[in-house]
């Protein structure tokens, strides 16, 4: 019985050495790069990250930060030129589309290197936040509208007649 268990358990272990070393062998040759971000409502693994519309990447990972901000980590299949400077921006496609991130290259002439983080980023715009914006302006002109139509009237004054 315990043969049978230790063979077992010989098993176990070159299995899981196999598809760890599987793990660390298909990473080599791609490109990462990391971003954070205070919102990423509607991204997951696999998200697509674009440059000039054209799908270059995914998001490979995510996770949370010690100040609570969302970390995503993107994966490239090979080294992409991307300037230092380059932004990262989750889109939607549409109006109720996908999210996707969307890298906007900027002037620098240095490239981020494999592993390095975006410093310029922009959150996911929600849906249910923009309009809740947009009711609570509406309710402000209104409230400003009406309070301007029940003031009572200014009464004009002539300037006095000079001498």
């Amino acid at each position: 019985m315990g043969g049978v268990a230790a063979i077992v358990l010989a098993v176990c272990l070159l299995l899981v050495a196999i598809t760890n070393r599987a793990a660390h062998s298909t990473d080599e040759g791609l490109f990462h790069l990391i971003a954070d971000f205070d919102r990423v409502d509607g991204v997951h693994l696999g998200t697509p990250v674009r440059l000039a519309g054209i799908d270059v990447g995914t998001v490979a990972q995510m996770g949370v930060d010690g100040r609570s901000r969302a970390v995503l980590s993107f994966r490239f299949d090979g080294a992409i030129d991307i300037p230092d400077d380059t932004a990262a921006v989750i889109e939607t496609d549409g109006l109720f589309g996908q999210k996707y991130v969307e890298l906007r290259p900027g002037g620098s002439d240095r490239n981020l290197k494999n592993g390095a983080r975006i410093s310029f980023t922009q959150d996911a715009v929600i849906l249910e936040d923009l309009v809740a914006l947009i009711v609570q302006r509406a309710k402000a002109a209104q409230a400003a509208a009406q309070a301007a139509a029940s003031a009572p009237p200014v009464e004009a004054v002539s300037p006095a007649p000079a001498k």
